[in-house]
């Protein structure tokens, strides 16, 4: 593998110099397609700061348990090692470290922890987490982007991701997130058409459209590596219709059927329904439609991993589960994102004009 690419990911995505703090985190979850390089994520993350090290980038690894699913907040040593010191222990003592952990914490409790942070100087500048299960819908990214640190997270990466997709023409990449972010920002409603002639609509009034282009150079800014998307939380109890989620040779084979809002329906019998089900039995909230996603990266290309599927251009995709960090108001320790081959998007503008983003898996805005 060319190490240039890790150099790329801290120097260019996250904007590191040499002198700052940066720590690399990551679960200890197994990879899917290791390497004799990259035999765990662990051996990653070392990598990856030994590059950044070598580039005078002060580095630090740490490693956890998996917390067995997308959206849980990662575990107190995660915080201990991006957070001042003591706020932790704060949390604690206020009562608000369960609440938090369990995202039950409600506003007057994110600002008293909020205004803890606002009284001490951040740890670090940025950090970077590659994980296997997703961090970027939680408490813990919420607080420490607030803080100014830049945060990037690669759920369900795999050592393949550095050789493909994280080499794409970031500007490019920038400059379709641009339209797209914008063109569902003034949008008032979606309709999604997919394989099968289903139909899928949403609004999206009031709600702002964010670029997730891999440019992370800002103080606070956060996204998912490798870039290529902007989203839009829809709102809530408007979906309405089915969605195509198969795999691109016959995208047709599986979907979702939605009624205000909610996943009422699972068809075609994927392979994930069982576990989809028993999660949405244990959380119920996490049957809502909570994100509009549109592909926008001309390297990603695996439909078998949700980080880089996502992110093919000419997508769409469409999460469950928590949006509160993006402007919804869905709350539950789950996001989980389902992928749209070959759709045709329109968005539509409270004028009534029509805006034909997407048409059978083209990408049109840009």
């Amino acid at each position: 593998m060319n190490l240039d690419t890790f150099r790329q990911t801290l120097e260019v995505n996250l904007g590191c110099k040499a002198g700052e703090r940066v720590v690399v985190a990551t679960d200890t979850a197994p990879f899917l397609e290791s390497t004799e390089s990259f035999p765990d994520r662990l051996a990653l993350a070392e990598k990856i700061a030994a590059v950044g090290a070598a580039a005078g980038i002060h580095t630090r690894c740490v490693s956890y348990p998996p917390t067995d699913g997308h959206g849980l907040e990662p575990p107190m040593l995660v915080f201990d090692a991006v957070f001042p010191e003591g706020f932790t222990d704060f949390a604690v003592r206020s009562g608000l470290w369960e609440p938090l952990q369990e995202k039950t914490i409600d506003e007057a409790g994110l600002g008293c922890l909020r205004s803890f942070l606002d009284e001490k100087p951040a740890a670090v500048d940025a950090t970077l987490i590659v994980s296997y299960y997703s961090t970027s819908h939680t408490r813990f990214r919420q607080l420490l982007t607030g803080v100014g640190t830049r945060v990037a997270t690669m759920p369900t990466n795999e050592p393949f991701i550095f050789e493909g997709v994280m080499t794409a023409d970031w500007a490019a990449v920038a400059k379709r997130c641009d339209a797209a972010a914008e063109a569902l920002t003034q949008a008032v409603t979606a309709e999604i058409y997919s394989a099968g002639g289903r139909r899928l609509t949403m609004s999206l009034e009031g709600r702002s459209g964010f670029a997730c282009s891999g440019d992370l150079s800002k103080p606070g800014a956060f996204g998912n590596l490798p870039g290529g998307e902007s989203y839009i939380a829809p709102v809530e109890g408007t979906a309405t219709g089915e969605l195509s989620i198969g795999f691109p040779d016959k995208p047709e084979a599986w979907a979702f059927r939605f009624d205000s809002g909610c996943l009422t329906e699972i068809i075609g019998a994927p392979p994930f329904q069982k576990e989809l089900e028993e999660t949405l039995e244990r959380l119920p909230d996490a049957r809502q439609a909570c994100e509009l996603g549109i592909g926008t990266n001309e390297k990603a290309s695996r439909h078998d991993n949700i980080l880089e599927a996502e992110k093919m251009l000419g997508t769409v995709h469409l999460a469950l589960g928590d949006n509160a960090g993006f402007g919804g108001a869905i709350k539950v320790p789950f996001h989980c994102d389902y992928v749209v081959h070959q759709p045709t998007l329109k968005l539509i503008q409270a004028d009534g004009a029509e805006m034909v983003a997407i048409r059978d898996g083209r990408f049109l805005l840009a």
